[in-house]
């Protein structure tokens, strides 16, 4: 998969709206509000010059539209469907019975806490059924947040990764390798986000201070604990 092809598309959807680009080039923009319910109707609206047949699309979805947890393995938990069945639970544990609708994914790599999403099981339903009417492939189905962190190409012992898009914060914490916390919630004012870092912090015993947050969709600003904000999310 080259996100440089010349056929590769990016789909971004959520609830403020969709549009569709390639190479940067905006080939399709919807910014009616959208429901898991009215995407299908969305997605038709796309014009078939814009979607080639047998085009890769990468879908990125807005972040209000993912729920995060970090989820403790405890030992003996192995292999996919008991991975599954303990981040089904532990999903439903903090956000009830909705969760018993959604799609789950976990970083798969050996770890004693994982970093697992859900999604409604709807939202990519829709998007496989309108990929297949329309002979395209979905190369990947991926929250907005998780594109940005893997691009983004920062390191820090102790860090984190926030991005601000559409009025809702999606912003992980890390210490030596390890996923401390990841959650979203609504945001309208950048000016908050020191207050709410340390609200985070305030989660965990030992010393979380002198991190790097870095920061997608928020300016430069001064942070609690001596950690240092590095604004656009990449290192200078």
């Amino acid at each position: 998969m080259s996100l440089l092809s010349s056929r590769s598309l990016l789909l971004e959807v959520g609830p403020h709206g969709l549009s569709l680009a390639r190479a940067g080039e905006r080939l399709h923009a919807d910014v009616q509000p959208l429901a898991h319910d009215t995407l299908a109707a969305a997605l038709a609206r796309i014009p078939a010059a814009a979607t080639p047949r047998r085009a890769a699309v990468e879908v990125s979805i807005d972040n209000a539209w993912t729920r995060w947890q970090v989820i403790e393995l405890p030992p003996g938990v192995a292999g996919r469907d008991e991975v599954q069945a303990l981040v089904r639970a532990r999903m439903m544990e903090v956000f009830g019975t909705a969760a018993q609708g959604w799609t789950f994914a976990w970083d798969a790599r050996p770890a004693e806490r994982v970093l697992a999403c859900g999604m409604d099981t709807a939202l990519v339903q829709a998007l496989v059924a309108w990929a297949a009417a329309i002979g395209v492939r979905l190369a990947s189905v991926q929250p907005a947040w998780l594109r940005a962190y893997a691009a983004f190409g920062g390191s820090a012992a102790l860090g984190g990764f926030a991005q601000l898009q559409h009025g809702w914060l999606c912003m992980g914490l890390w210490s030596g390798g390890r996923w401390l916390h990841m959650r979203g919630e609504a945001l309208d004012d950048p000016a908050a986000l020191p207050a709410l870092l340390e609200r985070r912090l305030s989660l965990f015993d030992g010393a979380l201070d002198g991190g790097q947050l870095f920061v997608q969709g928020a300016p430069s600003m001064n942070l609690p604990r001596d950690w240092r904000c590095v604004a656009g999310g990449v290192v200078a």
